[in-house]
């Protein structure tokens, strides 16, 4: 068990959420307001700490580059596993999953509160850093993993990240990458095209929990 910060990043043309960043201990609990039609991401920053010589805030996973706690409107680098949201989209659903489409840093839940629809939990529970492939891996200073790269994020060819002639979902299908985080994780998006099974939608729900390396009872 260890601290996290997360943090939230709107979609564009959306105003930012009151919390772009914050710390949370383990066994801690926040809450964050979002409004109708709110659409965004959140994610968590670990082995973060402060310069001692310019108390520049940074962290070894998920770091967004402000500096600060607070992210500011700026993205998590990559990879964090991201729980992403669009409240009250397409006939007055909530559509909402978990990605590794960018790799992965910490296990995560989304389990709704109420709701009259769909309303199913998405997470990727597993610790997908302690089967990652030696090639995929982000290591700490120390020799800690703190992250799991994607293969697109890894090697950056067009195959793996579903662009130019693989850019679509007839030419884009898994990889052997793509299947060790599936595989773990068989909620959470993979790839790009993996919306069958990770995209979940809810009507009427009153609240979202977002739980960080949740318990199976959790889910």
């Amino acid at each position: 068990m260890y601290t996290v910060w997360p943090a939230t990043l709107s979609n564009g043309g959306i105003a930012p959420l009151p919390q772009t960043g914050f710390e949370l201990t383990s066994g801690a609990s926040a809450s964050v307001e979002a409004p109708a039609g709110w659409g965004g991401r959140m994610w968590a920053r670990t082995r973060c700490s402060n310069d001692a010589a310019t108390g520049k805030f940074s962290c070894l996973s998920g770091d967004c580059g402000s500096g600060q706690v607070a992210c500011l409107g700026a993205g998590g680098a990559p990879p964090t596993t991201l729980m992403e949201f669009t409240l009250n989209g397409a006939d007055g659903n909530d559509f909402y999953d978990v990605s590794n489409v960018d790799g992965f840093n910490v296990p995560v839940s989304v389990v709704a509160t109420g709701g009259t629809s769909g309303c199913n939990s998405a997470a990727c529970p597993v610790d997908i850093n302690a089967v990652c492939p030696a090639e995929l891996i982000v290591a700490a200073p120390d020799g800690g993993v703190v992250g799991c790269k994607s293969a697109c994020l890894a090697f950056n060819t067009d195959e793996y990240c579903c662009r130019g002639a693989f850019g679509g979902p007839d030419t884009c299908k898994p990889s052997n990458y793509s299947m060790i985080f599936k595989n773990a994780c068989p909620q959470a998006y993979s790839y790009a095209y993996d919306d069958r099974t990770s995209t979940f939608t809810c009507a009427g729900a009153t609240a979202y929990t977002l739980t960080f390396c949740p318990t199976a009872s959790a889910l």
